[in-house]
């Protein structure tokens, strides 16, 4: 076989990987939609039943003083498990700022069993409290399921929580986070910083 044909036939090859990819990305998220809203309402049978007593229900803080009791509008609550209880004595504000060790997946999936990893505070694929830094950030910054969460945990709180698609990142696609994704965040919170009343924000 001559170099041309060597060179035709890697073209090829490469064209069926690429096109084998987009097909296996394809199927990945297929029907993504529907899948998230059933897996969520999955989760939200589970929250309500609280067989175990583990887990809690909150509306998203952006419904104000609307009523606080879960009716069965899954797109309203985010769905808690609480993993740990923290001893703080404090819950944060809107206004805080707070240190918090993340991370942040998808729903299960044929490739990612446990759901894609699509961010998280620290760098090793296991969270050490003793050496990775919490992030650090505004308690408004962040999207409405996430922020809520925040204002209901106190420090040493560790959470898993269930967000849906429109107290997430909607119905647009987000960087490595497709359109209509119900999010699953672990998450501890390891600091609340009162606005104006501390100097520093450095971890010790």
């Amino acid at each position: 076989m001559n170099r041309l044909s060597v060179l035709i036939c890697g073209l090829l090859l490469g064209v069926v990987c690429i096109s084998c990819s987009e097909k296996s990305e394809e199927e990945e998220f297929s029907n993504w939609e529907n899948r998230n809203v059933a897996y969520l309402d999955s989760i939200a049978k589970v929250a309500k039943a609280n067989s175990d007593g583990s887990w809690t229900i909150y509306k998203a803080y952006t419904l104000g003083d609307s009523t606080a009791i879960y009716n069965g509008h899954n797109d309203r609550f985010i769905f808690v498990k609480k993993l740990e209880h923290g001893n703080g004595a404090m819950h944060p504000l809107f206004s805080d700022s707070v240190r918090v060790h993340y991370s942040g997946r998808l729903i299960p999936t044929k490739t990612y069993v446990n759901g894609y990893c699509f961010d998280k505070s620290y760098v090793s694929d296991t969270l050490n409290v003793k050496t990775d830094v919490p992030a650090l950030f505004g308690v408004k910054g962040n999207i409405v399921g996430f922020a809520t969460a925040l204002q209901y945990m106190v420090e040493g709180d560790k959470w898993l929580v269930y967000i849906p698609y429109q107290l997430g990142y909607g119905k647009q696609d987000a960087q490595s986070i497709p359109a209509y994704s119900t999010l699953i965040f672990e998450m501890t919170l390891a600091k609340i910083y009162r606005q104006g009343e501390y100097l520093s924000t450095e971890w010790h």
